[in-house]
Order: C-alpha cells, then structure tokens, then sequence
C-alpha cells in the first residue's frame, strides 16, 4: 500500500489554529460632522428644533417728518426629526456555545457591535443622499454628465456654501519649516466612498494626508484636502449606479459645514447589547442562547443650505 497525502487522516493534514481571522470593519464617516442631540424619555419621539429667518436690511433713512417704516415680519422655521427604533438578533443553540473550541458568544457580541455601528452610519448616509441639495460635477474630461471631479468643481461647492453663510468645520492647518509639506485652510468636510480614491489623486493641487504640516490634527479615514474641503472617505459611501449621462456609477460627494444635519438618540434608548441564557424566550428545555442590540436613532438635515451632494463619475 502506497501512503500518500490524501490517504492520511484529517487529524494529520490539519491543525486548527484558534487566533480567529480579522473581520472587515467599514470607516464610519457619515456622523462625522453631525449634531448630536438626546432626546429625553416621556417627551415624546419627535425633537423640533426651531430658528429665525434673517430681516431684511433697511439702508433707506427716514424721511424728516420721522415717519415708522413699513413693519418686516419675523419667521420661524421649525425642523423635526423623528427617533426610530432599529434592532436585529441571533440565535446559538447551547450544544454550540458547549462544544465548540471557539467563545462564539464573545465573537457574536463583537459582530453585533460592528453591526450596529455600520447601520447607525448607514442610516445618516441614506438621509443625506435622498435629502441634500445636488451639484453636478462639470469640470472634468470624461464628456459624461457628471464628469469626474476637478478642482473647479471643489471650488464651486465651496462658493455656494460660502454664499449661503455656511461655517467651515476644521480650522487651518499652518505651514511649517517641513519638506514637502503644504498648508490646508479653513475646511468644509466631505464624506464619500472609497472608489473615489483614484479621482481625489488627480485632481489639481490634491494635497494627501501625509503632506499636511500637522497630522496629529487628522483622523484615519481622511484622505487628504484641496483649497477649502477635506475629504474623508469609506467602503459603504454612497454610490447611485449607472445613473450618469453615459450610463456610469455617480459617487455621492456630502460637502458639509457646521450644523447642516444632526443625529438624534432617545436617553433610554442608546445602543445596547441584550444577552438572554437558554431557558427565555419559550425555551422550557434551555436549549437556545440569543444575543441581539438594539438602539433608537432620528437623523434628519437642519439647513438644507449648508450640505451639498457634489456628484462625481469616474469612479
């Protein structure tokens, strides 16, 4: 008889290793630059936040009988947001949970965890991309409707929320006396997806993360920046497919500034990690562990003129 390597046993051709395997995490940035507000208990599950419309100027001076102007009048616009409840489980027999060499409770608790985590981003990313004001790219090469984005487009974006009053989030980055660095001004933060990457490279004066004068003044998802935006990006950014002129994947860009869109959260109803041992759940014979989470969340957009979806091909 000839021994070779199928005819061993399985115990012989493999060795389990008990180091589990990394698990894809997605880059959360879609509640980077939101508001976070809490909602009490017993209040209701709707929060309506409220703001005055500007007056109008009055540069016309009075005539000299000292006769009243024409009254102006002052309007409220009221903005409400509504908290849902958002929850998924699983379900491990005891017989798992017993036999199984691996602590399959602690890894069902970490992937619920990410979970959560993922669809809380999700939910922020879906309402900016049905809601925000939209601003096809024009600047590139590619003859498609949009075109891929290029520094006169970035520039664009930031005119209109520079005319409409809209803060900047991140200050400036200083130059310093280092090689090859640059400095990025005052910063409006823009969300988008990953394939993006390649586009953001070639645009005109694209400055990486690497090169700021300061990196201690960035986060790990930031790509890099370009005159007055910063660009953070993530797997699950948005993405309309085959929605262009020529039939291409439109990259949803959400241009931000200060207070454009918040997140709301009931104060008893942040994310939580439920557990229940076997014996719940109609389980007379305990037979059954479930692991779930839940969390209630609202997201809404508080100035629709301060967040710009800047839509770019080339993807």
């Amino acid at each position: 008889m000839t021994a070779s390597i199928p005819s061993l046993p399985p115990q012989i051709q493999q060795r389990y290793n008990a180091k589990l395997l990394s698990t894809p995490e997605r880059n959360l940035v879609h509640m980077l630059f939101a508001v976070p507000v809490e909602l009490p208990d017993n209040q209701g599950f709707i929060d309506r936040q409220s703001r005055y419309d500007r007056l109008d100027l009055f540069p016309v001076p009075l005539d000299d009988a000292q006769t009243n102007p024409p009254p102006q009048q002052l309007n409220r616009v009221d903005v409400d947001c509504r908290v849902r409840v958002y929850a998924t489980y699983i379900v491990l027999t005891r017989q798992v949970t017993i036999t199984n060499e691996d602590p399959v409770l602690n890894s069902a608790a970490a992937r619920l965890g990410q979970a959560l985590r993922e669809t809380q981003d999700v939910l922020v990313r879906d309402q900016l991309e049905s809601s925000a004001s939209i601003i096809n790219c024009v600047g590139g090469v590619n003859g498609d409707l949009p075109t891929e984005m290029a520094i006169s487009d970035v520039d664009d974006v930031v005119t209109v929320l520079q005319n409409n009053s809209a803060e900047y989030i991140t200050n400036i980055v200083e130059a310093d006396l280092k090689f090859g660095t640059s400095p990025i001004g005052d910063s409006y933060g823009c969300m988008l997806t990953t394939r993006m990457i390649p586009v953001l490279n070639n645009i005109t004066g694209f400055v990486r993360k690497f090169q700021y004068p300061n990196i201690s003044q960035t986060l790990a998802t930031e790509w890099g920046g370009v005159n007055n935006v910063r660009f953070f990006i993530s797997e699950q950014g948005s993405v309309t497919p085959s929605a262009s002129l020529l039939g291409a994947d439109i990259a949803n860009c959400f241009v931000a500034a200060k207070e454009s869109y918040k997140v709301v959260w009931q104060a008893g109803g942040k994310a939580r990690f439920i557990y229940l041992p076997p014996g719940y759940n109609n389980d007379p014979c305990m037979l059954r562990h479930t692991a779930g989470c839940s969390f209630y969340q609202g997201q809404c957009i508080t100035n629709d003129l301060w967040i710009q979806n800047l839509r770019s091909t080339g993807i």
